[in-house]
């Protein structure tokens, strides 16, 4: 991934010498892809604010002079072209950078699944559930909260390989549906799901599509979903470390032999988890 640096100078008169803030992101980034984004500062950072693919987010600064911070790209929300990162610096000597980061194009294989068909037209007794399921789906994830949990890389929470990679454009029953926004891996029936990363468990339940699942929050917008379990092994509120046991493999929900779905969003934008890994997720 090739870095850009950018930065922002300014005179600051009651203190007569320059300012600075730096930001270091990507100049380019493919539809879908997670990326890193840096900040140092010649100043302790109480905070910043950063404008991102019409979402806000406050990293705290905790007085010091760098931050790290994830954000990502949506292979079915995002688009392809120019897009404005803004890192607002704030406190009593606030500077802003804004940085251009080209999202490009990646191709993406079909996949042809056949599932129960009350998977691919639900009927009408559940369309107010998927309804509800769906909204609380996207407040959790569209949430951010300040303490960042996250360590990089990610364990692999089952070592299988990955059967539906990013991005396939799907067909279920024949019918076209909307780009996976996740990773399909391997697993067989009551295999132990590892935590990718440390986070607290913001859901708990069962969904109609995802069946059996656990979303846990990282912070700074950062969230992993394990789908299609067959038993949930942590409670809501509870935190987790990097690769403590939450639950086990099944196949529930829209599925079509039991596997572990991993899904990651970063502000509500579903990325692609592969680059996060120690190794290349085949």
């Amino acid at each position: 991934m090739r870095m850009v640096f950018v930065f922002f100078l300014l005179l600051c008169s009651s203190l007569a010498q320059a300012a600075t803030l730096r930001v270091e992101c990507p100049q380019s980034i493919g539809i879908g892809l997670p990326f890193v984004v840096q900040v140092q500062s010649d100043q302790p950072l109480e905070g910043v604010q950063v404008t991102w693919q019409d979402k806000t987010l406050f990293v705290p600064g905790y007085n010091s002079t760098s931050l790290e911070f994830l954000l990502g790209t949506d292979v079915l929300k995002s688009k392809v072209g120019s897009h404005q990162l803004g890192v607002t610096r704030l406190g009593a000597a606030p500077l802003s950078v804004d940085s251009t980061i080209q999202v490009v194009q990646r191709k993406f294989p079909e996949q042809r699944l056949t599932v129960s068909q009350d998977m691919v037209t639900p009927p009408a007794q559940v369309l107010e559930r998927i309804k509800q399921e769906n909204a609380l789906a996207r407040k959790i994830l569209g949430s951010t909260t300040p303490d960042n949990h996250l360590v990089l890389p990610l364990i692999r929470p089952v070592p299988g390989i990955v059967t539906s990679a990013y991005g396939l454009t799907r067909f279920f029953n024949d019918q076209p549906r909307n780009p996976h926004r996740g990773l399909d891996l391997r697993a067989a029936l009551g295999d132990p799901i590892l935590a990718a990363a440390p986070g607290q468990v913001v859901l708990a339940a069962e969904h109609y599509y995802a069946g059996r699942c656990v979303f846990l929050d990282h912070g700074l917008g950062v969230h992993t979903q394990y789908m299609h379990m067959d038993e949930v092994l942590v409670q809501d509120g509870e935190m987790v470390e990097a690769g403590q046991v939450i639950g086990r493999v099944g196949k529930t929900g829209r599925v079509t032999a039991p596997h572990l779905h991993l899904g990651m969003t970063i502000l509500d934008l579903a990325v692609d988890p592969s680059p996060l890994f120690p190794q290349a997720v085949q």
